[in-house]
């Protein structure tokens, strides 16, 4: 079963302004990578500015994750015509990339309250309890955004090789999905400064191919079914 074009486009629209205000939320609870990547400035971040703006962004970010499925699916739905494959492989990566997406964000509103709690008790206890949190958030984080690279890449290669959309959106979703997944590989490596510059530009074109296929769905007609096994082959 596919959703409607017109709300699929409208729930990419959401997802791509979630992305915004969960980011925008994110910086205005004082959360940076080199403040939170270290375990005993975030605890003191958080005791500094607390926790409400962090978990309105986990809110913002798990509501974009639940919408954007609808968004996926409508996009799977558009370009199951004249790529069938990549449709597939748009949908299934794209809605693992959101649980990913949804549990990182979850985590962070449930678990934050719980570590100011128990840094008021016992400080040194967060800290170590931080450095665990992280480490749980990074690996999820890193799988949601993984499948979520993946999606980017293969939409935007389907896109620019069938036309099923503009080709200004195809090219948005390649450089998003390389972007994306630059991030996640040269994590750790002597390339790490390489995907330290990529990590802002990442949300820019995620943002951009979120709102831009939201607009391109709504305007547009559903395709019927991949009507040949000819065409599924070459897809």
């Amino acid at each position: 079963m596919n959703p409607q074009l017109k709300h699929a486009g409208i729930a990419g629209i959401l997802t791509g302004l979630g992305l915004v205000l969960e980011f925008t939320f994110f910086v205005l609870g004082g959360y940076s990578a080199d403040t939170f990547g270290n375990a005993v400035a975030a605890v003191a971040s958080l005791q500094q500015h607390g926790d409400l703006f962090l978990r309105v962004a986990g809110i913002f970010g798990a509501g974009g994750a639940f919408i954007s499925v609808i968004y996926v699916a409508g996009l799977a739905s558009k370009l199951r015509s004249k790529a069938p494959t990549r449709a597939v492989a748009t949908l299934y990566f794209g809605v693992l990339g959101a649980v990913g997406h949804a549990l990182v964000a979850l985590s962070l509103y449930v678990g934050l309250p719980l570590l100011l709690t128990l840094a008021a008790q016992d400080s040194a206890a967060t800290t170590q309890t931080w450095r665990a949190f992280q480490l749980v958030l990074s690996g999820l984080q890193a799988v949601g955004n993984t499948f979520l690279g993946i999606m980017l890449l293969v939409a935007g290669w389907a896109i620019l090789s069938r036309k099923a959309l503009p080709l200004g959106l195809g090219i948005v979703g390649a450089l998003a999905g390389i972007a994306t997944l630059l991030v996640i590989l040269t994590s750790g490596t002597p390339l790490a400064i390489l995907g330290y510059m990529a990590y802002i530009p990442t949300f820019v074109l995620a943002i951009t191919f979120d709102v831009w296929a939201g607009v391109a769905l709504l305007r547009s007609k559903r395709e019927p079914a991949a009507g040949t096994e000819a065409e599924v082959a070459i897809s």
